[in-house]
């Protein structure tokens, strides 16, 4: 009988797999253990560990491991930028940002939720639906992914971080959340559609996460802030 509470595992044999249709599965290949995320704004495939050991019997075989694929209209630099403007406003303070994507109009909106903010940490209790990308501040500190936010970022979604903003070409570091596993070191612009004066951090010792060619840019709305395009 189908558990809709268990997530799919598959062992790759070579023939073609189902893209997941609930959350995330796995796949057990020749490489090793992979996390495959589909949602309705991306899709990624990320290979969490290599095999280390040959599993006799199970044919196992290379896996083709697609490039990251972003679905929707780009955000618009600008809408980044303006969020630079108003983290700067107090740097001594850290400040989150959500992104979200209005599909009847097809415009990106940005707000800053109701949260509680100090030096080194900003919390947030609002509802994270239709989030698609989650962004905060280190003000003067260098933009990094802190074990508060490995603990924190449990969602499927983008996450980003912005540090030294006191500075003229600010940090970016930018991931993507796969249920308790991030996808580390996604390009900028794939979000994004001019980064700026920003200048982008990578984290990983590994090359950055390839991509699908990127998606034109979409138009952007009034939000809590009153920026209107």
């Amino acid at each position: 009988m189908f558990n809709e509470n268990l997530i799919p595992l598959y062992l790759y044999q070579g023939q073609p797999l189902p893209r997941p249709v609930r959350l995330y599965d796995y796949v057990i290949c020749a490489q090793g253990i992979v996390k495959r995320l589909e949602t309705p704004f991306v899709s990624a495939d990320h290979l969490l560990a290599p095999l280390d050991v040959t599993l006799t019997g199970l044919r196992l075989a290379t896996y083709p491991l697609p490039p990251l694929r972003f679905k929707l209209p780009r955000i618009p630099g600008q809408l980044l930028q303006e969020v630079l403007v108003d983290a700067r406003q107090n740097l001594d303070l850290e400040v989150l940002y959500q992104f979200r994507f209005d599909p009847a109009n097809r415009c990106w909106t940005a707000s800053r939720p109701p949260q509680e903010q100090a030096k080194t940490r900003v919390g947030y209790t609002s509802d994270p639906t239709g989030v698609i990308l989650d962004l905060h501040s280190h003000n003067s500190l260098p933009a990094f992914f802190s074990a508060t936010d490995d603990r924190d970022e449990m969602g499927a979604r983008f996450y980003a971080v912005i540090g030294h903003l006191e500075r003229p070409q600010p940090e970016l570091v930018l991931r993507l959340g796969l249920h308790g596993h991030w996808l580390a070191d996604v390009p900028g612009l794939t979000l994004f559609d001019d980064l700026g004066p920003f200048v982008q951090v990578y984290l990983d010792s590994n090359p950055p996460v390839e991509i699908e060619p990127a998606s034109p840019p979409g138009g952007w709305l009034s939000n809590l802030f009153g920026w209107r395009a």
